[in-house]
C-alpha cells in the first residue's frame, strides 16, 4: 500500500511575505496607464485645493444640478433625482452626488467622484482600445495622449458632462470591439452597459459609437445576432426608461438639431459649404488638441486610409476606428450646432491613431518620437493644469478673427485653458456667503455693474456657491417700508470695475473687478459696505 510520505509541507507561517501577497501580474504598460492616471487626478486634487473662483457658466450649472440631486436623493425623491437635470441625462451627475454624500457638500467633492469615476474609465477605454487594436505600448501612449490634450484636462478641473460622455464613448468603443463581432455574450452585455450608462451621460454619445457598432455586427455575420440581442436589450433596459420619460423634450432638442444649419448666435456656418466642414478641424487644432497633438492624430488617420487602401491594413480592428471616427466626425459636423466641446468624445479615436505609428517607426525613431509626445503632454499640462507659459500662435493669410473655431489660425499652445486653466487664489467668493450665512443672512441678490469681465461673476456660479452657503438666491427683496429685521436677511453684492476713489471691494476678480457686499437695506442712510475678511468687518463711508 502507497504512503504519503515525503518532504514535509510548510506551514503558512513558514511562507515568506512575497508567497502570500501576490501582486497582479499586469505588464509594465498597464502599470504605467495607472501611474498615469494618478498623476492626472492628483494634480486635479491639487487644482482644487488651491482654486477660489466662481464657477463659470455652465461648470457652476452642471455643478448646481448635482449638489440639487444629491439633495433630491437625501429626501428619498428618487424620481426628481432622476429628472430634474433635463435636458441632461442623469449619470454624471449621480456621480457627482456620490461624491458629495461621501466628501461632504462643497465645490471640490463632486469633481474628484468625476475624475475618479471617469478619468479611469477614459484610461481604461483608451488603453485597451489600443491594446486590442495595436499592442500593450500604443495603449499606454494613447492614455498618455488622452490626459494630456489641454482640453480634457481643463474640463476634468470643473464639474461638466461633456468629458464624462467622452470617458464614456472610449470604455464603449473597447468593450464594443471586444465583443468580436458579438461572438461573446458576456462582453456584448458588458458594452450594453458601457453604451447605456453612456447614453445616460450625455445623448450625442449614439454617434459616437454607431460607426463601430455597425462594423462590428457585419463583421459577426449570421453568428452575431445573439450577442446582438443581448447588447440592445441590456443596454435598452438601462438607457429607455430615461428617454421614454424625456421624450417630448428629447424629440425637440433631437429635432432642432437636425433641422439647424446654424445657431442665433451665428456659431455654425451653413450645413453644406466648406466652412463647416472644416469647422472641427480648426477646432482641434486651435482648442481641443493644439497643433502638437493634431499632428500626431493627423499622421495616424493618414496612414491607417492608406493602409486600408492598399489592402494593407495596420490593424484588424482598421475598419472600426477608420469608420468611428468618420461618421462621428460627419455627425458631428451636419448635426449639431457647433460648440468647442462637442467633438471631446472623438478623444478615444484620436488617442489611438495619435499614438499606433509611433511605435511602427524603426527604434531611433520610436524612442525620439514617444518621448517628444510625452513632452507636448507635459507643455500642455503646464498650460491646461497651471496656467504657465505663454502663448503661442500664428495666423495663415485670410485668418477670420471673430469665428469660434477661429479659421486660419493654428495655437501650438496655449495658457488659456477651457474655462479654466491655471487656478485662481482670490476671489474666495464661497467664504464670503458662508461668513453671511453665520451673521444670519438668508438671501442674496446681486448686480452686474458691468458686463465686460461677466464671467469671473457668473450667475450660475453664484447660484451654485450660494447652494453650497445655504443661502436662497430667488426671493424678491423686502418692500422698502419693510422693518430692518426683514431687511438684515437680505445680503446685496455688487459686481463691477474698481475706480479710483471708491471703497474697497470685499473680493478683487480678474481684469480688475471687485466685488462690494452689503446687508441689509443698501440704500438705508447709514448703510455700509461688508466683508469678513476686512478690519472694521463694516467699512467705508455710510449711505448719506
Amino acid at each position: 500500500m502507497a504512503t504519503d510520505v515525503g518532504l514535509p509541507r510548510p506551514s503558512i507561517g513558514a511562507q515568506s511575505p512575497r508567497a502570500l501577497v501576490h501582486a497582479p501580474r499586469w505588464t509594465g504598460a498597464a502599470w504605467g496607464v495607472i501611474a498615469v492616471t494618478a498623476a492626472f487626478v492628483g494634480i486635479t486634487c491639487w487644482w482644487l485645493s488651491v482654486d477660489q473662483h466662481v464657477p463659470i457658466f455652465d461648470a457652476g450649472l452642471h455643478l448646481g444640478y448635482s449638489i440639487e440631486v444629491y439633495e433630491h436623493l437625501s429626501s428619498g425623491d428618487v424620481s426628481g433625482a432622476l429628472t430634474l437635470t433635463t435636458p441632461y441625462p442623469p449619470f454624471a451627475y449621480l456621480i457627482g452626488a456620490l461624491g458629495i454624500a461621501v466628501g461632504g457638500v462643497g465645490v471640490a467633492p463632486p469633481i474628484l467622484a468625476e475624475n475618479i469615476v471617469f478619468v479611469s474609465l477614459l484610461a481604461l477605454g483608451c488603453y485597451r482600445l489600443g491594446r486590442r487594436a495595436f499592442s500593450p505600448a500604443v495603449g499606454l501612449l494613447a492614455v498618455i495622449f488622452a490626459l494630456g490634450s489641454p482640453m480634457i484636462i481643463a474640463q476634468f478641473h470643473v464639474f461638466m458632462i461633456d468629458a464624462p460622455e467622452t470617458a464614456m464613448v472610449a470604455v464603449s468603443l473597447w468593450a464594443i470591439v471586444a465583443t468580436e463581432g458579438f461572438s461573446r455574450i458576456g462582453v456584448s452585455a458588458l458594452a450594453g452597459i458601457a453604451v447605456g450608462l453612456g447614453m445616460l451621460t450625455k445623448e450625442p454619445l449614439a454617434i459616437f459609437v454607431v460607426g463601430p457598432l455597425a462594423v462590428t455586427a457585419i463583421r459577426g455575420g449570421r453568428q452575431a445576432w445573439r450577442g446582438l440581442a443581448v447588447f440592445a436589450v441590456v443596454a435598452l433596459a438601462l438607457a429607455l426608461p430615461w428617454y421614454v420619460h424625456e421624450h417630448s423634450t428629447i424629440n425637440g432638442i433631437g429635432t432642432e438639431a437636425i433641422q439647424a444649419s446654424g445657431s442665433p448666435q451665428g456659431i455654425a456656418p451653413p450645413r453644406w459649404s466648406l466652412e463647416n466642414f472644416e469647422w472641427y478641424f480648426w477646432n482641434l487644432i486651435n482648442y481641443e488638441l493644439l497643433l502638437p497633438l493634431f499632428l500626431f492624430a493627423a499622421v495616424g488617420w493618414i496612414w491607417m486610409v492608406v493602409g486600408l487602401i492598399r489592402r494593407r491594413s495596420v490593424s484588424r480592428l482598421a475598419p472600426e476606428l477608420a469608420v468611428g471616427a468618420f461618421v462621428a466626425w460627419f455627425g458631428l459636423t451636419v448635426t449639431f450646432v457647433h460648440d468647442y466641446r462637442y467633438s471631446m468624445p472623438l478623444l478615444a479615436y484620436l488617442a489611438v491613431l495619435g499614438a499606433f505609428w509611433v511605435m511602427r517607426l524603426p527604434r531611433p525613431g520610436r524612442i525620439a518620437t514617444a518621448a517628444a509626445l510625452v513632452l507636448v503632454v507635459a507643455v500642455n499640462t503646464l498650460g491646461a493644469g497651471f496656467g504657465a507659459g505663454v502663448n503661442l500662435t500664428t495666423s495663415l493669410p485670410g485668418a477670420s478673427a471673430t469665428a469660434l473655431e477661429s479659421p486660419g489660425r493654428i495655437t501650438f499652445f496655449s495658457k488659456e485653458g477651457f474655462l479654466v486653466a491655471g487656478p485662481k487664489r482670490e476671489g474666495d467668493l464661497l467664504s464670503v456667503m458662508q461668513a453671511l450665512k453665520r451673521r444670519g443672512v438668508e438671501h442674496i441678490l446681486w448686480h452686474h455693474g458691468s458686463d465686460e469681465a461677466r464671467p469671473y461673476f457668473s450667475e450660475a456660479g453664484i447660484q451654485a456657491l450660494a447652494l453650497i452657503a445655504r443661502l436662497d438666491t430667488q426671493t424678491e427683496p423686502p418692500s422698502s417700508s419693510a422693518p430692518p429685521a426683514a431687511w438684515n436677511r437680505f445680503a446685496f453684492m455688487a459686481y463691477g470695475p474698481i475706480a479710483a476713489g471708491e471703497a474697497r471691494p470685499c473680493l478683487v476678480l480678474d481684469g480688475g473687478f471687485g466685488v462690494w457686499v452689503r446687508i441689509g437695506n443698501p440704500n438705508a442712510p447709514g448703510a455700509r459696505d461688508y466683508c469678513p475678511s476686512h478690519h472694521p468687518q463694516f467699512y467705508g463711508p455710510p449711505q448719506g
